[in-house]
């Protein structure tokens, strides 16, 4: 009986030492991807799962990549990824510094230090990612991730969202930008007078074969206010409505042409009146995202009024609705023009260099210039940066800001900043 146990006991540890061995193996994917693993006893449909998820990597330089390791269910199907990166920043200020991780020239100090030192893990991030495919819903994808950027280097949500084919629902980045066309920088916040914001939304998205690709979502409202004894904050009771249409030439998206518009309609309170106030603020934009060989050409231009809370460099001064001057109670919206116009070069798959100016414009409206002397009028941001790839998942780069702010009062102030970076996805 006892060599009978002792066979059985033998049998079952060897068994369960091999399951491991027959789970885990390799998974051929495409060249110049991410390179995953695949945890499942049927691994023949896995690759269908790994395309999705090369497929919905995020355009926008400071996504994540693909994850590495990847659990794909028995059917082969679905597949749930762990990932994200670490990246660890070094940050020397000169000739004046910037009252922000992030280097916006609104923030440049007027009256500050010289010189400013500083080190930041904040964008480092994490992510869980769900993909599948179903007759009806196409590629299906539920992704949710976040960085440490909130108060006090706290967890903050950037993304969680589900999208099909046709639908995507829940928090994320704006429709009314475009990433793809974004600048590759270190620094976080990116150009001044490019659009950059995260909202709650359902969009509905459409894509032809010969190229033609069109959107329109409802979003959640965030207005930014200039509030002072007379105006204020009032609850939103609209959402904004931003659309697009984007033609990709030969159905490829890294040569696009975009053309977006949003509108908002905003309240506010009168305290004066003791009433209920709105404004309709409106937007346009064209982007540009153009690629010959190595060379990509990158560029964007928006004009409305009351979207400052869009735009990189005003997005922190409440400038969507500000007090009316001549009429105390009353709020006015004020026009904004931003853009940027950027060069990338790529050097094979180790080295990428590039370079973007950028500017954002505030016009004054009803002597707002004459009672606000100090506010910003005009940002502008020059950024300079290389970049290699010293292994498939550790990214170096070195980078050389230059940043203007100038006040409706014509003074004007400039700031110098070095950024160093290591950055490890997995």
């Amino acid at each position: 009986m006892k060599k009978i146990f002792k066979s059985l006991l033998l049998l079952t540890i060897s068994s369960s030492a091999t399951l491991p061995m027959m789970a885990q193996r390799w998974v051929e994917i495409p060249k110049n991807s991410t390179p995953m693993i695949c945890i499942s006893e049927t691994v023949n449909e896995a690759p269908d799962v790994v395309e999705i998820f090369q497929n919905t990597q995020g355009a926008y330089f400071h996504d994540p990549r693909a994850p590495r390791f990847v659990l794909v269910d028995q059917e082969g199907k679905w597949g749930l990824g762990i990932g994200g990166y670490l990246q660890a920043k070094i940050e020397y200020d000169f000739d004046n510094a910037v009252n922000n991780v992030d280097f916006l020239p609104s923030a440049i100090e007027r009256i500050g230090s010289p010189t400013q030192y500083r080190m930041d893990v904040t964008n480092s991030t994490l992510f869980m990612k769900l993909v599948g495919n179903s007759r009806f819903l196409g590629d299906f994808v539920v992704f949710t991730s976040g960085n440490w950027r909130g108060s006090g280097m706290g967890f903050q949500l950037l993304n969680a969202y589900m999208s099909t084919k046709y639908l995507t629902f829940g928090y994320g980045v704006g429709s009314f930008m475009d990433l793809s066309a974004a600048p590759n920088t270190i620094d976080y916040g990116g150009p001044c007078g490019m659009m950059f914001y995260r909202t709650t939304q359902v969009m509905l998205k459409y894509g032809f074969d010969w190229g033609l690709s069109m959107g329109v979502s409802l979003e959640a409202p965030d207005v930014n206010i200039g509030a002072n004894n007379y105006i204020n904050k009032g609850v939103q009771r609209a959402p904004n409505i931003p659309i697009y249409v984007q033609y990709d030439l030969k159905g490829n998206p890294n040569n696009h042409i975009r053309l977006g518009a949003i509108m908002r309609d905003m309240f506010y309170n009168d305290m004066i009146n003791t009433s209920k106030e709105s404004k309709v603020g409106w937007g346009a934009q064209a982007s540009l995202l153009a690629t010959i060989g190595g060379l990509q050409l990158k560029g964007q231009f928006t004009i409305g009024e009351g979207i400052g809370s869009m735009v990189n460099n005003i997005s922190n001064v409440g400038v969507d609705i500000v007090p009316d001057p001549e009429t105390p109670g009353k709020g006015i919206l004020l026009q904004s023009e931003s853009w940027y116009a950027g060069l990338q070069y790529n050097f094979g798959k180790m080295f990428m260099a590039s370079a973007t100016y950028s500017q954002t414009f505030l016009h004054s409206k009803n002597g707002y210039a004459v009672s606000n002397p100090g506010a910003m009028q005009r940002g502008q941001y020059l950024v300079a940066n290389f970049f290699y790839n010293a292994t498939e998942n550790l990214q170096l780069g070195i980078e050389y800001l230059h940043g203007w702010r100038s006040d409706f009062d014509k003074k004007t102030y400039g700031a110098n900043r070095f950024n160093l970076s290591a950055r490890y996805d997995f």
